[in-house]
């Protein structure tokens, strides 16, 4: 093994700059399939269900040549999506199974470790992690400014309209916005990468390097890889041109216990932490983007203070006038970085605008719903609000309605929620509209302290 590589490494996970990228071998550790043999079962399944044999061929091709994504692809067109689904489902669900030492050993690092990247769509990396990181399987454009988070890139178990099984969906999902392409450039460039778990046959790797050579902008910063002995020249040179350092192990007994024992070695026992860095202000928000900023702090902080909360407006087309002055009400809070607002009046040209929303809700840590009959009679806002409602009742956001005009809100399904005004006689009944916002934006900003205290 390279001890100065290894040093390497250990100096950016010190510096908490490092992120681990887990791929299939981490789940394959605990009995789970690999992608390959993931892919294998699929072929069978399709060929019990009667398929086309030249389609079963097709997929057979593209498993002995270890074009996996390809493989899995044919195999969902072959059998239809519920089959699929449901197949990978089953052979993929961890229920019962023990979290492998590797898992483990990523989870240890928690006390530097910037994120978490997996393919893997499975649920050990949540277990390791004890419910303590935020899981996430959909990216949001700030990204790069964020930490202690998992990234389940290819979706996660259960949840089947989170996948993503072919390059198409794999670059609408992560890269399908200017903005998420910005973000993960950033998080590339700025820094190093661990991948564990991957294969040198795995075709995953090679498009996942791929993005990063393209991200990098021509100068990649230092990745690193754990693979077992024997990498042939050509594919080393490969990963090397892609900013990779290996650390090679010996892998004697065929189980790859050894990267569960590298991942330990990277956090000194007895080491006191370093001490914080000064704290330096908060960027400027990015033109392309007011709502989030963008910019990336050096590559060697840690975080000292919480990131603002995300706010998340609900709104109706007619309300856009009492959204901006809402807005200009909140600026205060903009401004001493406690929030980072959005709404889909922020959306650039070009942008998808469903994606855009839909990528903005699942980030939010505060929704507001600025109530009126327009809202209400709104599909769209009918949308945003189930699924906001779904994510305040899994512990992942607040929800606030700000009640802007008379309507019968107290039917809905928010109805339960502290509503404001907390009187709750709507702003446009008030004599002096100013007033009532102010009261809005101080029980705003009293959420907003409540919700920063978690955020770390």
């Amino acid at each position: 093994m390279d001890d100065e590589i290894l040093e390497q490494l250990r100096e950016r996970y010190a510096a908490g700059n490092l992120i681990v990228f887990a791929g299939a071998g981490v789940s394959a550790a605990a009995g789970m399939p690999t992608w390959k043999q993931l892919a294998e079962k699929l072929r069978d399944r399709a060929r019990r269900r009667s398929a086309d044999p030249a389609v079963v061929d097709e997929i057979q091709q593209y498993i002995a040549s270890n074009q996996l994504i390809n493989a899995l692809s044919a195999a969902k067109l072959a059998l239809g999506p519920q089959d699929f689904n449901w197949t990978v489902d089953k052979e993929l669900d961890d229920t019962g199974r023990d979290v492998p030492e590797v898992a483990q050993a990523i989870a240890a690092l928690k006390p530097r470790l910037k994120a978490v990247l997996t393919t893997n769509i499975d649920r050990f990396l949540e277990r390791a992690f004890q419910g303590e990181w935020r899981v996430v399987d959909r990216a949001a454009a700030d990204i790069a400014m964020d930490r202690r988070f998992i990234l389940k890139l290819h979706g996660t178990l259960r949840a089947w309209d989170t996948w993503v099984f072919s390059r198409d969906q794999y670059d609408r999902a992560i890269f399908g916005s200017p903005l998420l392409q910005d973000a993960f450039g950033a998080l590339y460039r700025t820094h190093s990468i661990l991948f564990v778990g991957f294969g040198l046959a795995d075709d995953n790797i090679d498009q996942t390097l791929a993005r990063v050579r393209a991200l990098a902008g021509g100068q990649p910063p230092m990745h690193f890889a754990l693979l077992p002995k024997g990498v042939p020249p050509f594919r080393r040179r490969l990963l090397e041109e892609s900013g990779i350092r290996l650390i090679a192990y010996e892998n004697q007994a065929g189980d790859h216990a050894e990267v569960a024992q590298i991942l330990l070695g990277l956090e000194p026992s007895a080491a006191p932490p370093p001490p914080p860095p000064p704290r330096v202000a908060t960027p400027a928000p990015h033109p392309a983007s007011s709502a989030r900023p963008t910019a990336v702090p050096p590559a060697n902080a840690l975080p000292t203070a919480a990131r603002p909360v995300r706010v998340f407006f609900s709104y109706a087309s007619r309300d856009e006038e009492l959204l901006a002055r809402l807005e200009a009400h909140l600026s205060p809070l903009k401004r001493e970085g406690l929030i980072a607002p959005w709404h889909s009046g922020k959306i650039g040209a070009g942008e998808d605008l469903e994606r855009a929303i839909s990528d903005q809700l699942e980030a939010a840590d505060l929704v507001l719903l600025l109530v009126s009959a327009s809202f209400l009679a709104s599909e769209q806002g009918d949308a945003q609000v189930t699924r906001a409602m779904e994510r305040r009742a899994a512990g992942q956001a607040a929800v606030v309605p700000v009640l802007l005009r008379p309507c019968d809100w107290e039917t809905t399904r928010f109805a339960e929620l502290q509503a404001v005004p907390r009187d709750k006689k709507p702003v446009t009944k008030w004599s002096d509209e100013d007033e009532a916002l102010l009261q809005v934006v101080r029980e705003i900003r009293a959420v907003v302290t409540k919700l920063r205290a978690s955020l770390r």
